[in-house]
């Protein structure tokens, strides 16, 4: 199969990071107030150190325009890209980990712990600050109880696996509809929203908290790479190789986990980013994951952000609504066009 940008790599990865931070600026303008792109470039330098000084705001912005892009949108936006770096990165290790372009962070009951964590938190009226933690705690908690269920005789088996956790994902949807069902009218609208995901409501506490996590994070995935791409030939030849094959299943397992539940721990469920976007890298630059991996990460920042500035222009319909809307007729293209051929 043909990869169109493996063999200027380098030159598509810079493209993708200029196109990446193009897409944090344009959506800056984006929203209910209408900011000229001139005065959100100034807003922004400004507060750069010593560069700042030779800039400032235009003399006729309202005082406004400084708080809603410094305390609103920019944070949001942000996040929104945070959240897309971590949901791909997390989704290409599952991918390379189960040998299969249909794996996803969510796999594992990441997402439906979280879900669990946060409708328990909303049914007991929980202060809207420690929804984020509840989230957490059940979505760390799920993938744990899954890991443990998958350790067969000392090893992680990938079949045992994957059943834990479509079992525990039934299990933790289960116990969240009858909070749902038990929940009055306000309580089950919240938990119904949180289940769609939103980046309404982003502030820069979820930034500082859910970017060294990101940046950790992806550095630990990238940094087996090799080893991922080793494994895909098969797990015996990877040990002959001298790869440490179970080793690199648990810190991958437990890594792009940590990836995801940090980010929907503050987002709510967000899908098909980890689905389709490690999918449709690996059909641009092939499977090797020292490739896979930095181009998953900024196509998955640039996607989330597009698809949450759709969501503000749309009048905040739930990210997670849009993502479903632009994900699952582009998936469903690559499977037409690539039928029989996954990339791997």
């Amino acid at each position: 199969m043909s990869h169109p940008l493996k063999k200027h790599f380098k030159t598509s990865l810079l493209a993708f990071a200029l196109l990446g931070l193009a897409s944090v600026v344009i959506s800056l303008s984006l929203g209910s107030v209408d900011i000229p792109f001139r005065n959100i470039v100034e807003i922004l330098l400004s507060r750069i150190p010593f560069v700042g000084d030779l800039f400032s705001t235009h003399p006729g912005s309202p005082p406004t325009w400084d708080s809603i892009i410094m305390k609103i949108r920019l944070p949001r936006v942000l996040l929104g890209f945070i959240a897309g770096v971590s949901l791909s990165v997390s989704g290409s290790s599952m991918q390379g980990v189960f040998k299969n372009p249909m794996a996803s962070p969510f796999i594992l009951g990441v997402s439906a712990g979280a879900a669990l964590g946060a409708a328990i938190g909303i049914f007991f009226g929980f202060p809207w600050y420690l929804l984020p933690v509840m989230a957490f705690i059940f979505a760390m908690g799920t993938m744990l109880t899954v890991f443990f269920l998958g350790r067969v005789r000392g090893r992680t088996d990938i079949s045992t696996l994957l059943l834990a956790g479509l079992a525990m994902n039934f299990l933790m949807t289960a116990f969240t509809s009858l909070i749902i069902f038990y929940s009055d009218p306000a309580e089950r609208m919240s938990i119904v929203a949180w289940t769609w995901g939103s980046l309404n409501g982003t502030v820069w506490n979820h930034v500082w908290i859910s970017l060294p996590v990101m940046l950790l994070g992806s550095t630990v995935v990238y940094a087996y790479a090799r080893d991922l791409n080793v494994i895909q030939t098969g797990e015996t030849s990877a040990k002959q190789l001298g790869i440490e094959v179970e080793k690199t299943k648990i810190v991958q397992l437990i890594t792009s986990s940590f990836l995801a539940a940090v980010v929907i721990s503050f987002t709510g469920i967000i899908g098909f980013v980890g689905l389709i976007i490690p999918h449709a890298s690996r059909l641009l630059v092939g499977p090797d994951h020292k490739k896979l991996i930095p181009i998953s990460a900024l196509l998955g920042g640039i996607f989330l952000v597009a698809c949450d500035a759709a969501s503000r222009m749309s009048g905040e319909i739930w990210v997670g609504v849009i993502t479903g809307l632009f994900g699952a007729p582009f998936f469903i293209y690559l499977l037409i066009r690539n039928r029989g051929d996954t990339g791997w």
